[in-house]
């Protein structure tokens, strides 16, 4: 079940596709959990580099400073939970055809 969302305002010019990377933190901040304690995670992925980007800036003490002014990143996706089912290109998203 969903326990809270978030979204978030960006540049495209700066930080195009990176929308997880900047609500995400949020979300989870508004349900009171962390990264570690979600049981599955699934990303809309609009190309296989902007997932990759994604998880590289979840990861990032220096983006979680810099771009969210937070004192640490949100942490490591653990992969045996994330996109289980192959997310959204193996959906049939248009931009995979």
């Amino acid at each position: 079940y969903l326990r809270s969302f978030a979204f978030a305002a960006i540049d495209v010019w700066e930080d195009m596709l990176l929308g997880p990377s900047y609500a995400t933190p949020l979300a989870l901040d508004r349900a009171g959990i962390g990264l570690a304690d979600l049981t599955l995670i699934d990303m809309h992925e609009a190309f296989a580099a902007q997932t990759l980007a994604n998880l590289k800036m979840f990861a990032s003490e220096e983006f979680a400073r810099e771009k969210l002014g937070r004192s640490q990143a949100i942490g490591e996706v653990d992969m045996d939970k994330f996109n289980v089912l192959g997310g959204s290109i193996a959906y049939g998203h248009p931009f995979a055809a």
